[in-house]
């Protein structure tokens, strides 16, 4: 302890290693540990407040800091931590979380999004644990729970401020030993009960065939409970229609566009973004078909879908009549053999992308395509999803292609 003090107080030490921004997230962390451990080092704390770390992990042990210390003359800085907090907070369909900085010199201190989560939910635990803070905080919970694999997460960095950021959402708002029973009514009609005793994980569910219910009219859907505890439930609704769609970003963000190709696969003009404006081909044309997708945190099991108009046709660049000249066009990030796509299917009407892990980012895939049939055609929005939360989702708006006769010799000849 008294070795971190001086360390601490000695604010030119700073290992080479540590830009000044580490260093600062270094030091509010160690001010906490000594704070926990009784040794208040006042003038440094004051010094950090008029200095604050910028990352979320510093500001959190910054803000904790403050609460463990009660620094009476500092409240101003406590409610601009706590504000600086929230408004950090992404919140993404059904979870919230806090980002780690991108820079790879907080590799050292083993930044997470994870972790920084956890240190943002346990610090706002402490210093708002109110009521109106609760759902987010139950967001912030499911993105750490989201992030487990196998039973525990990254490292054990990432595994103590998880669990110590539980047991501050425990303490906050699950007082009461849970003993109730629950029960779900779908237009009035019970299609699920069951009771819940003691702390577990257990869940329960049911399916309930698409005939049970008459169509046509409203389905209210209610949950009771009654006992004492707290009851979590989640229900997804999944509708289908023929409408023209609007762009769509809820943590995965996709773009697509069309680029018309010479007959030797060479591109010819901008790149023009679908759902924006009608696209004009000629029938025979080749357009090269771009895929970007954009997620601000890593994503595990992903899909995207993209399927063609009734016009257009993939070029599979598995056949061997395929000419190679223009297969070349295409780029299928087949350089990366992780944390992007991992799997492609080229079908007659539609293009398939999987990732089993999604490094924060952009991604891009590219393949090519031929106009076959005139007529004017609707461009479907080319989707994608976490297979396994299909909350976490995005599709490009509705497009339309036409396809004119050819006037001459076609592209491909």
């Amino acid at each position: 302890i008294d070795a971190a003090a001086d360390m601490v107080r000695n604010r030119s030490d700073r290992p080479d290693y540590y830009d000044e921004d580490v260093w600062r997230d270094t030091r509010a962390f160690m001010l906490f540990a000594l704070a926990r451990h009784g040794e208040v080092l006042e003038s440094e704390i004051n010094w950090l407040a008029s200095h604050p770390p910028t990352s979320v992990e510093g500001q959190s042990h910054l803000l904790r800091t403050l609460l463990i210390t009660e620094q009476l003359n500092l409240p101003d800085v406590q409610a601009r931590l706590v504000e600086q907090l929230r408004q950090r907070i992404r919140v993404e369909a059904t979870t919230a979380y806090l980002e780690a900085p991108a820079d790879d010199d907080y590799g050292w201190i083993f930044s997470s999004d994870v972790r920084s989560t956890a240190f943002g939910l346990t610090a706002l635990l402490e210093a708002t644990p109110s009521g109106d803070f609760r759902q987010l905080a139950q967001r912030m919970i499911r993105f750490l729970m989201d992030r487990r694999r196998q039973g525990h997460w990254a490292s054990t960095q990432d595994n103590a401020a998880v669990v110590t950021a539980f047991q501050h959402y425990v303490d906050a708002y699950e007082e009461e030993t849970p003993d109730l029973a629950a029960a779900v009514q779908l237009a009035g009609k019970t299609i699920l009960d069951d009771t819940f005793r003691g702390r577990s994980l257990r869940t329960t569910a049911t399916t309930i065939e698409a005939d049970a219910f008459p169509s046509g009219r409203e389905l209210p859907l209610a949950m009771t409970k009654s006992g004492t505890g707290r009851l979590y439930y989640s229900a997804r609704l999944t509708t289908y229609t023929s409408a023209p769609q609007d762009a769509l970003d809820q943590g995965l963000r996709v773009e697509r566009t069309l680029q018309r190709l010479d007959s030797r696969g060479k591109p010819m003009g901008t790149p023009l973004p679908t759902g924006n404006e009608t696209i004009t081909l000629e029938s025979g044309q080749l357009v090269k078909v771009t895929l970007r997708l954009s997620s601000p945190t890593s994503r595990t099991y992903v899909v995207v879908d993209d399927p063609l108009p009734a016009g257009l046709e993939p070029v599979n660049e598995a056949f061997v009549t395929s000419d190679q000249g223009m297969l070349e066009t295409a780029d299928t990030g087949s350089g990366r053999w992780w944390g992007s796509f991992t799997h492609t299917e080229m079908q007659d009407d539609r293009v398939l992308l999987f990732a089993d892990y999604l490094e924060p980012g952009e991604h891009t895939y590219s393949y090519v395509a031929r106009a076959t049939t005139a007529g004017t055609f609707e461009h479907p929005p080319a989707e994608a999803e976490m297979m396994y939360r299909p909350e976490t989702r995005g599709h490009t708006a509705t497009g339309t292609v036409v396809v004119e006769p050819s006037a001459g010799p076609t592209a491909a000849e």
